[in-house]
């Protein structure tokens, strides 16, 4: 399956049908069967005219537009981002130890970092702890490719400047982990960390980044937007700047993926494989660690 149907502006077939599902199937079933038909007539409307210039997060936030005004559904994440936070709050002493020891801090931090991609309500509604948990504790033993981890250590020790665009809640506490020891590795980076502008889903938003302590590590700005991903038409001046700019840039997640694939070589995408889509498209097993550069998604 090409790489295209995930980086592609165009959405891809598969991705269409499953965003077709997940709100088609969103609709209350006590609504008047003709307001039930204005809303899938609205909702097949913006997927069909949408998958043609616009990226999945972008289609979800008109989608999610729909939802809330017909019906007023509008999930309200705040008490699950606490709880997120505070879980991998927990485990952040245990975790950075673990990296201090290790034989390869770095490439242990990117591993950790990696696991906390797994929190993530878009995908499924649903985070299980206990595999959370599980990921967390085999991080050492994930399978990184071996070239894109040794590029990616070299352009951390030259950049003068990183762009870390963060993801989810509680994740946000392992990205601290990595910032940490990015800055051991070269003191002399300028590292800023970039969350959304505010609430979508479960990302990750300034109060969270001071809830986790991640300004004690990185200059932390929100990037002007409530769609999930960075869709650079959406963002504000200052992330544009800095995603031109910056010698590096490391970007979590699949919304982040999906919306700067073409970015260019400064930039290395970090998630796991969390849908069958991702699965086929790179012949990995469900919830493998990707560190991918961005010239390979041309």
């Amino acid at each position: 399956m090409p790489i295209e149907e995930i980086t592609s502006p165009s959405l891809g077939p598969r991705c269409m049908r499953c965003m077709l599902d997940k709100y088609l199937d969103a609709c209350p079933e006590d609504v008047p069967w003709d307001v039930r038909a204005d809303y899938m007539r609205r909702v097949l409307r913006i997927v069909g005219e949408g998958s043609q210039h616009l990226t999945a997060p972008e289609i979800s936030y008109e989608l999610g537009i729909v939802l809330r005004d017909m019906f007023g559904i509008e999930r309200d994440y705040t008490h699950t981002k606490r709880h997120f936070n505070q879980l991998v709050l927990g485990l952040e002493q245990r975790m950075a130890r673990r990296i201090e020891k290790s034989d390869d801090p770095l490439g242990l931090a990117i591993r950790c970092a990696l696991t906390g991609n797994f929190i993530d309500f878009g995908p499924t509604g649903d985070v299980s702890e206990e595999k959370l948990l599980q990921l967390m504790d085999d991080a050492d033993r994930m399978e990184l490719d071996e070239d894109a981890m040794a590029d990616l250590a070299g352009r951390i020790a030259r950049a003068r400047t990183i762009a870390y665009l963060t993801d989810n809640c509680g994740e946000v506490v392992l990205d601290k982990l990595l910032i940490a020891q990015i800055r051991r590795v070269n003191p002399r980076a300028q590292v800023t960390a970039i969350v959304r502008g505010a609430d979508v889903t479960n990302d990750a938003t300034m109060e969270d980044a001071r809830q986790v302590g991640l300004d004690e590590v990185a200059h932390v700005m929100g990037n002007g937007s409530d769609v999930a991903g960075t869709c650079p038409a959406r963002v504000n001046e200052r992330t544009r700047a800095a995603l031109q700019d910056s010698d590096l840039v490391i970007s979590k997640g699949l919304a982040n993926y999906e919306t700067l694939s073409g970015l260019g070589p400064n930039t290395y995408f970090l998630f796991l494989c969390k849908c069958p889509l991702y699965v086929d498209v790179f012949n990995v097993p469900l919830y493998t660690g990707m560190v991918v550069r961005g010239e390979e998604t041309r």
